[in-house]
This record gives structure tokens, C-alpha cells and sequence, in this order.
């Protein structure tokens, strides 16, 4: 900027940090010329820190690198939480579900040393098919699933449910992480099985834009978002800075950007034929099928029924007899408008085979959301794009990785055979050097991402950015040494979870008895003094909801559900296909329910869904008053309050102190205290305002007689007795909708 813009900007009131940029520019230099964390090795094992003071309680190797950081500043870890909490915590993490009454009795009344009762209550959460489920929503946000294309037409990818089904299943069979990079970014060049075909869907889950625009344009758009996607979810780095200029801050030439998208250079969208697996077969995906050729069937019979009735209309026009008359020439009939024929004939004629010609079943099919290869006469060289643009190419490059990482003599590049491989088996090398132990920044990207998972906040709070414009790291030897653990464990999963969930750190309470100190020592926690304090995510207040009502259909995979919309939204988006699925399958967990990225369902979208149109770091909860409205009017916050009320009487009988105590123990795991009890029994005995529905979301309070009748009902729910509303009001506490 010339002196006389900065002299003019000064005299109108602007700020100039000469300061702040000086040491912009120089952090900016130091990065481009001698790049260091993340880009640096991870290093080998090193001796565990010794704190200066002993801690009688710290012994665990990831409580030994906190607790250093710790009395360097002052501080101490929170007291250890007591045996329930530390369950409903570790349920929520591993499972996404409450622990039920009869779970928490066997862990509380387990005499073994607390160590071991832990270390087995781990087991049989990792064991649970219902982990993969948890983490696998994890992988899912990052990698951006959604079940439609977004923008303006928002179509529907009809089999990339399977690709969903084989995150769980990974994550459930504990697959190498490494062996997980590699099925979903060269799965169909390894081995070529229907499994390693639907892991490359992770390719097609950004959205997808497929008009108003050049050709050139839409496919480097895909290639755009591929590449970026990469960089985010594997590499934690922000690669699409580089697209159009070096990156401003991180040591990414833009050559280096385009050398990773030249890998996937023959690359197109795609579907593939991919027969489903044994385990696909699920009861939804066989209830489906067959479900799809009866509808396939009563489509058929009711076009041959009216055909039959317009046959002997055709006949005398037609010159033949009306057994003898073809479908196409009834076809040719309706487009040619004949006389013979009425509107009405016409209409019902039309809409029957339109019926008749729906692909029914689409969702079942042996297909595959893939890439496919580019026809040889469209493949061309990769170039760098000046300003991004593919009008304006420059220098042609090669396949090849990041330089700031593998250098061009590393030994991790000459060990791919770098221009060995034909153009459409370069996904092979990329596949090959994120998986590679010496790739420094995938396995710390992804011990940070299930730290955060577990902890709240990551180590790298900005779990998408490792580089310098991200929030830095707060504890590099921590995360060094559980990268290079992962690595020696063999890319297991389930040992990194086990690993963390067994730290004294992880058992923290969300209080400190030098609270005061602690804030104002470390007021973001970012040396976890204490543990979080953490709201249920979307899925999670549903499908708690759902379990303590006993209701919760826990069968796994196939395609996603519908749940039913409000009256309101189900109008203004009557556009969209949206079949509303039977009862029993909207009782399905959370994560099989149909994602449609224009129309994200209310009941997830006020708790903070993921944005399924970029690779979702962290879930960022708000409190809004649309959630407190949700959930005491919402449909489905009373249909498990009233389903909860009903299953008490059937345990409990009519004792009011009985049905107490059992609520407490399903909804919270716990006994109702001495100044609850009573409370709640006064609640139960004395008439109160009953509270209903009108279906349009309000509730009515009958306060003019002040009795629990029943107020006048609009084509709405029953109201809720006094113990529904009991319940009601225990599904509505903080201590239901937050772990501590």
C-alpha cells in the first residue's frame, strides 16, 4: 500500500499494527523456508515425563504429560468422578446412548477394584455394535456424508447408504485406520471386491452442482472439492488456500496443490455395479426389496386394468380387435391424443404408466456411488490453473505429494515408484502415502480428531487447520506420543479409544475446588484442568429419547428413513420426495435417518447438526429457545414421555413412590434425593393443569377448573396425564441433556 493510502486510512480513523504484521511476515517466512509442526516426523518413543511433584493418582502415561503441565502452572487436576457419571460419560462417547437401569446396577454394585470394573465396562463398550455407530457419525461429519447432491435440484445418491454401512462396519471390526485410508481413496484398484467400490464413495459425498455452468468449469469444481477435501480430512490443512496462489501462511506452493489433484486427474463421477454384501442384507434391506416388487407389481396391474377399459375404445378406431391391441400402440394413442380417448382417459392412462416406469427399488440395487475413469479422448494433463481458473492453465505438472512432508529424494517417495503406475492407478500412490507411517500428518490429525471426540476440545482446537492460521497446539509431546502409539498399535482404533478413556484425565469432574484460580490461571481449559461439560448432540437427544421410552429400534444399516416433518415444513418443501417411512423405522437410530442437505429435519437442525457441505470439525452447540420449545411440545419429546409413563405403570404398578424411583433410574440412573422424592409424589397426587396439543405444536393448560381433565383436543395428541408429565419435565432437565 502506498504511504498516501496508509496516511489517508490513518487521518480516517484506521489502526495500523505495524507490529502485528512485521511478526505476520516473519512467521510466514520462517514456515515457507524450514517447515516444522505438523510437518516434522513424529518422533520416536521417548522416556514419559516426571512431574516435579508426585501424584499419588497419576500414573497413566497421559496423565503424566498433563499433570507436568499442570504444576508448571499451579494447577490440579478436577476430582475424579464418581462410578455413574463416569458411565453415562463413557455410554454417550462409545455408544451414543444412556447406560439402562439394569447396566448401571451391574457397574455400581461390581466389588472389583475400580480400575478393573472400568477396564471391563470399556471392553464391553468397545465390543457393542453400537460403537461403530458413534464413531463411525464422527467419520461421517468429517467426510461430509449427506444422502442428496444439494443446490438447487438436491438429487438423491440412492445407494450411498452403503457407504455409511461401511464406516460403521470398519469402526465396529476395528480395520486399521491405514487400511481405511486406503479402501476409501484407491478401494476400487486394490482388490476390486463390492467392499473396497463402495469405500470410494468418500469421493462423491461433497455436494454437487450440475447446471449453469461449463463443463470445464463442473469438473474442476469436483476436482476442486476432492482435493480440498483431502487436505481437510486426512491431512488437517486448509489445501483449497492454495488453489489460486501459495498458500498465504502454510508451506503450500500452489504447485504442490495441483500435484495432489493430479492424482485424480482420470478420474469422473460415477456409479458402479457393485452387488451387495451378505452383510448388507439387512432386515431393512430385505424388507425393502421385497417391499419394492410389490409396489413394482401393483403398478403393472393397474396400468393393464385401465388399459383393459380403453382397449375396446381403440378397437373400431384402431381397425383391430381389442385383445389384439398392443401397450405401444395405446402408448401412441395417448401421445397422438385420439378422439376415441376422453381427458380423463388420457390422465389416468399417463399417470399409470408413469407409475409403471418408476424405478422402484433404486435404493436396493447392486450399485455403487464411485468414480469412474475418464474416457481416454477427455483425459488431459494436469496444469496449474492461474487464478484457479481452466481457462487459463499454466505449467503442466505430475502426480506427486506435498513437498513440505516428502520431499522429491525422501525415501517415502522412492518407495512409490513414482512413474510406474498408468494414469488411472495413480490413486494407488496417493492411497500409499497417506497410509505410509512416515506421513506425519495423518495419524496426528486423527488421534486429535477422537481426542476432541472424547475430551471436548482438541489437542489442535481447529481440527481441520494444523497450520499456522489454526489455534495451535496446546500439547505437541502429548499428541506426538499418541500418534507414534497408534502407529506401533497397528492403526487400531479401538486401542486409542481404550487408551483415553482409561486416563485418569478422561474420569475428571467438570468442577474445581480452586475454580477461581483455575479461571483465571486457564480460562479456555486448555491444559484440562477439568472435563467438559457437554450437551447431547443431535442424534443424541433423539435416540436418548428414545431408549429410556423403550422404544429405540436398534436394527443397523441399510438405506435411511424418513422421519416425519411438521405440517408447516411439510408444505413449503412438498417438492421434495419425502415418503415418510413407517413407524418402526423412524424408530431407528438417529444416524440411519435420510440426510437431504436442502431439507435437514427440524428435530436436528435446532440441536446443531453437522453442515453436511463441508467436513465438519466439531459439532459447535448453542441454547436456543427453539430447543426448549422442541422439546416440551415437540411430537416426539411427548410421544416418549407418554411411552415412558405407560412402561412405569406396567413395572410399577400404581405406587406413586415406586414409579418415582424407577423414573429417576431411567431417565438419570440414579435414586431420586430426599428434597425430590416428595416433590415429585406431591406432583403426582395433587390435581395440576393438564397439558395437550393441538397438533400445531402450542400446548393448552385446562386452568379454569384446575383439575387434570382433559381439555378440548384439536386433531392432535391425547394429553399427557400427571405422570407423563413427570416424565416430560425429567426429559426436559439439564442433567438428562448434559454429561458432566
Amino acid at each position: 500500500m502506498a504511504r498516501r493510502e496508509v496516511v489517508l486510512k490513518r487521518q480516517a480513523g484506521a489502526g495500523w499494527a505495524l507490529a502485528g504484521v512485521g511478526l505476520l511476515v516473519c512467521t510466514v517466512a520462517l514456515s515457507a523456508a524450514e517447515p516444522g509442526f505438523p510437518f516434522t516426523p513424529v518422533p520416536a518413543r521417548t522416556g514419559l515425563p516426571q512431574p516435579a511433584v508426585a501424584a499419588t493418582d497419576v500414573d497413566h502415561p497421559i496423565d503424566l504429560f498433563l499433570q507436568q503441565r499442570l504444576i508448571e502452572s499451579g494447577l490440579s487436576m478436577a476430582p475424579e468422578v464418581d462410578r455413574r457419571t463416569y458411565f453415562r460419560r463413557l455410554s454417550n462417547d462409545l455408544r451414543g446412548l444412556p447406560p439402562s437401569p439394569e447396566e448401571m446396577q451391574v457397574f455400581l454394585a461390581d466389588t472389583r477394584p475400580d480400575a478393573e470394573a472400568r477396564s471391563v465396562l470399556v471392553e464391553q463398550m468397545l465390543a457393542s455394535s453400537h460403537f461403530g455407530e458413534r464413531l463411525g457419525r464422527l467419520w461421517l461429519d468429517v467426510a461430509r456424508y449427506a444422502d442428496t447432491d444439494g443446490f438447487a435440484i438436491d438429487g438423491e445418491r440412492h445407494t450411498l447408504w452403503r457407504y455409511r454401512d461401511y464406516v460403521v462396519r470398519a469402526f465396529n471390526d476395528d480395520k486399521p485406520f491405514d487400511q481405511f485410508i486406503r479402501e476409501q481413496l484407491a478401494g476400487d484398484l486394490l482388490d476390486a471386491t463390492p467392499e473396497g467400490l463402495v469405500a470410494t464413495g468418500f469421493y462423491r459425498l461433497g455436494p454437487w452442482e450440475a447446471d449453469n455452468m461449463t463443463p470445464e468449469h463442473r469438473r474442476q469444481d469436483f476436482l476442486n472439492e476432492m482435493t480440498s477435501s483431502i487436505g481437510s480430512v486426512f491431512l488437517g490443512l486448509t489445501l483449497g488456500c492454495a488453489r489460486c496462489h501459495d498458500h498465504k501462511f502454510d508451506p503450500v506452493p500452489t504447485a504442490d496443490y495441483y500435484r495432489l489433484q493430479a492424482f485424480l486427474g482420470a478420474e469422473d463421477r460415477g456409479d458402479r455395479p457393485s452387488e451387495l454384501l451378505p452383510r448388507e442384507m439387512t432386515g431393512p434391506v430385505a424388507r425393502g426389496r421385497e417391499a419394492a416388487e410389490v409396489e413394482r407389481a401393483a403398478a403393472q396391474a393397474a396400468f393393464e386394468e385401465i388399459s383393459q377399459a380403453v382397449k375396446a375404445k381403440l378397437s373400431g378406431p384402431l381397425g383391430i380387435p381389442a385383445a389384439e391391441i398392443t401397450e405401444k400402440q395405446i402408448l401412441e394413442a395417448i401421445e397422438k391424443k385420439t378422439e376415441a380417448l376422453t381427458a380423463d382417459d388420457i390422465k389416468q392412462l399417463e399417470a399409470a404408466h408413469k407409475r409403471v416406469k418408476e424405478n422402484f427399488g433404486l435404493r436396493f440395487q447392486g450399485q455403487a456411488v464411485s468414480l469412474t475413469r475418464l474416457p481416454a479422448d477427455k483425459a488431459s494433463p494436469t496444469r496449474i490453473l492461474k487464478n484457479g481458473d481452466p481457462f487459463d492453465p499454466a505449467a503442466e505438472v505430475k502426480a506427486g505429494f506435498l513437498s513440505a512432508v516428502a520431499p522429491w529424494d525422501s525415501p517415502l517417495f522412492e518407495r512409490t515408484e513414482a512413474e510406474q503406475l498408468p494414469a488411472e492407478r495413480q490413486r494407488l500412490r496417493l492411497a500409499g502415502w497417506m497410509s505410509s507411517p512416515e506421513n506425519p500428518l495423518v495419524p496426528r490429525v486423527f488421534v486429535n480428531r477422537v481426542w476432541q471426540h472424547l475430551f471436548g476440545q482438541g489437542l489442535v482446537a481447529t481440527a481441520n487447520d494444523f497450520g499456522v492460521a489454526g489455534s495451535g497446539i496446546s500439547h505437541q509431546p502429548l499428541l506426538d506420543f499418541l500418534a507414534r502409539d497408534f502407529l506401533q498399535g497397528g492403526w487400531s482404533v479401538k486401542q486409542l479409544v481404550r487408551q483415553l478413556v482409561l486416563s485418569r484425565a478422561y474420569r475428571s469432574g467438570t468442577t474445581h475446588p480452586q475454580l477461581e484460580l483455575a479461571l483465571r490461571v486457564d480460562p479456555a481449559n486448555q491444559l484440562l484442568w477439568r472435563g467438559a461439560f457437554r450437551r447431547l448432540d443431535a442424534e443424541g437427544v433423539r435416540d436418548a429419547l428414545l431408549v429410556v421410552a423403550d422404544r429405540l429400534n436398534r436394527e443397523p444399516g441399510g438405506p435411511g428413513f424418513f422421519e416425519q416433518l411438521p405440517a408447516g415444513v411439510e408444505t413449503k418443501y412438498d417438492f421434495f420426495d419425502w415418503p415418510v417411512s413407517n413407524l418402526d423405522e423412524r424408530r431407528r437410530r438417529s444416524l440411519y435417518m435420510f440426510q437431504r442437505r436442502n431439507l435437514v429435519h427440524p428435530a436436528m437442525e435446532v440441536f446443531d447438526v453437522a453442515d453436511a457441505n463441508l467436513p465438519c470439525e466439531r459439532r459447535r452447540p448453542s441454547i436456543t429457545a427453539p430447543q426448549v420449545l422442541l422439546l416440551l411440545n415437540g411430537d416426539l419429546a411427548h410421544d416418549a414421555a407418554r411411552a415412558l409413563a405407560d412402561r412405569l405403570r406396567q413395572e410399577c404398578g400404581t405406587d406413586p413412590t415406586t414409579q418415582v424411583d424407577r423414573l429417576y433410574q431411567r431417565v438419570l440412573n440414579r435414586r431420586p434425593d430426599d428434597v425430590e422424592r416428595p416433590l415429585c409424589l406431591q406432583f403426582l397426587t395433587e390435581p395440576g393443569p393438564s397439558l395437550a396439543s393441538d397438533g400445531s405444536g402450542s400446548t393448552s393448560a385446562n386452568s379454569e377448573t384446575g383439575s387434570g381433565a382433559a381439555p378440548t383436543l384439536g386433531p392432535g395428541r391425547e394429553p399427557l396425564d400427571s405422570l407423563g408429565r413427570l416424565c416430560l419435565v425429567l426429559l426436559n432437565s439439564s442433567e438428562f441433556l448434559y454429561l458432566d
